[in-house]
């Protein structure tokens, strides 16, 4: 085999090996955060005083909120790392953290034997998660782009961003699994082996992760890294920063409402039976893996701008249709709406791609880190518990609907004019 050659295999098992240890990482992060939506319910009894379900049910939307509030501060202090340390030493660091807080959840002490102190040490294991994932999928994305070809790179990212879907898939797969053999005693010990379940494998995406090589576009922007990336972020590139929150505004309120809300509206509002809303939200995560996957080939081929256009208007129209749908309890008419969730969202998550093509390598990482994060904070994490409210607030099973596409409207000219295309440019510049 010639050098050539041998360079070239060498080059493509470290690229695998990046997608695996990216994926896993991220996987456990969606793992996590879809889990708790999926056990809400039941967290909702566990971790708060009985006797009155609906304060409980907001208490526990509240928890899943809060912790994105550390986000922001993650976003900071692991971007940093990222652009100062390197990409893989941040992921590392993230992923352990992750794990040992989403462990440590499944073995806390409940309301009947804690008390206050319950729901407060839950508080606490969700805020080291969300300071932790502040670096987590952002990081991910800067660092398996970076090492992608620079033809490929939609295909690359979109293999990392289809582990975000398998970890809800994983969640809905462990919670089916774990109500069928733990039946009753589901509410009571079945839920928290799931959590212990998602630190051990967090402790495999750290292992892999320690394995991989350091991104070859860091490594040659090692020696000029800026003492200060965040200072030089601000100052340098706060428009971009601007129209970036309000692009993952909408992307985070639709994904956060899909993922954390509508399985508990489904039961809650519609009705469905907690089997039948698993099994449908776990369809409609592997549907958008093949959608995702189309639309990152086009984004290759063609460019990126028309498809982050198109997501920003799919999330205005497409979402009151589609809870008018499941308003209706029929189960095609679910389906149907679910999909419709699907392909907004696949559509707009094109745009995280032009985001990292958008910055020079010294400040990419927390250039996607900190409007992600942030946003997120605002509106992603707040989607459960804002879409709670309004329903028991105003009586309309519309009105979640409703507030994502106004949100989603005032959005829409940001989107189609700021997010410029960017196939073809270089990471390097």
């Amino acid at each position: 085999m010639s050098v050539l050659s041998s360079d070239r295999v060498r080059t493509t098992k470290m690229r695998r090996g990046v997608l695996f240890a990216s994926s896993v990482g991220n996987f456990v992060e969606w793992f996590d955060f879809t889990l708790y939506g999926y056990t809400a319910g039941v967290l909702a009894l566990t971790f708060f005083p009985p006797g009155n379900k609906t304060a409980a049910l907001l208490g526990t939307f509240a928890v899943y909120g809060v912790a994105f509030i550390a986000r922001p501060l993650g976003a900071v202090v692991f971007g940093r790392i990222g652009d100062r340390r390197g990409r893989r030493n941040s992921l590392s660091l993230s992923i352990i953290l992750m794990g040992a807080a989403t462990a440590v959840m499944g073995l806390l002490p409940g309301w009947s034997s804690a008390g206050v102190l319950a729901p407060v040490l839950l508080l606490v294991c969700r805020l080291v998660q969300g300071f932790s994932a502040g670096g987590e999928y952002t990081g991910a994305l800067t660092f398996t782009v970076e090492h992608a070809p620079d033809g490929r790179r939609a295909w690359y990212m979109g293999l990392v961003g289809s582990s975000t879907m398998l970890g809800a898939v994983g969640a809905t797969a462990v919670a089916l699994l774990f109500r069928s053999v733990f039946g009753d005693r589901f509410a009571t010990e079945g839920w928290r082996w799931m959590f212990v379940l998602a630190g051990l494998v967090a402790l495999v995406g750290l292992v892999l992760r320690l394995r991989v090589a350091e991104s070859p576009v860091f490594t040659e922007m090692r020696a000029t890294a800026p003492a200060r990336p965040f200072r030089e972020l601000v100052r340098g590139h706060w428009r971009t920063l601007l129209v970036l929150f309000v692009y993952f505004a909408v992307l985070g309120l639709l994904t956060h409402m899909f993922l954390g809300y509508l399985p508990t509206y489904l039961n809650e509002a519609i009705g469905m039976s907690s089997g039948t809303v698993l099994a449908l939200t776990t369809a409609a995560n592997l549907v958008s893996i093949p959608v995702g996957l189309w639309l990152c080939v086009l984004a290759d081929r063609h460019g990126r701008r028309g498809l982050v256009r198109a997501g920003a208007i799919a999330a205005v129209v497409l979402i009151v249709p589609a809870y008018l749908l499941m308003g209706t309890g029929s189960l095609t008419a679910v389906v149907v709406a679910l999909l419709a969730f699907v392909f907004a969202v696949s559509l707009l998550q094109m745009g995280a791609l032009s985001v990292l093509e958008l910055y020079p390598t010294s400040v990419r990482f927390s250039g996607m880190a900190l409007p992600y994060n942030l946003a997120y904070a605002v509106f992603g994490g707040t989607a459960p518990l804002v879409s709670e409210l309004l329903v028991n607030g105003t009586g309309a099973l519309i009105a979640p609907a409703v507030y994502a596409s106004v949100v989603a409207l005032i959005a829409l000219p940001i989107l189609v004019k700021g997010i410029p295309e960017t196939k073809g440019t270089s990471l390097r510049g």
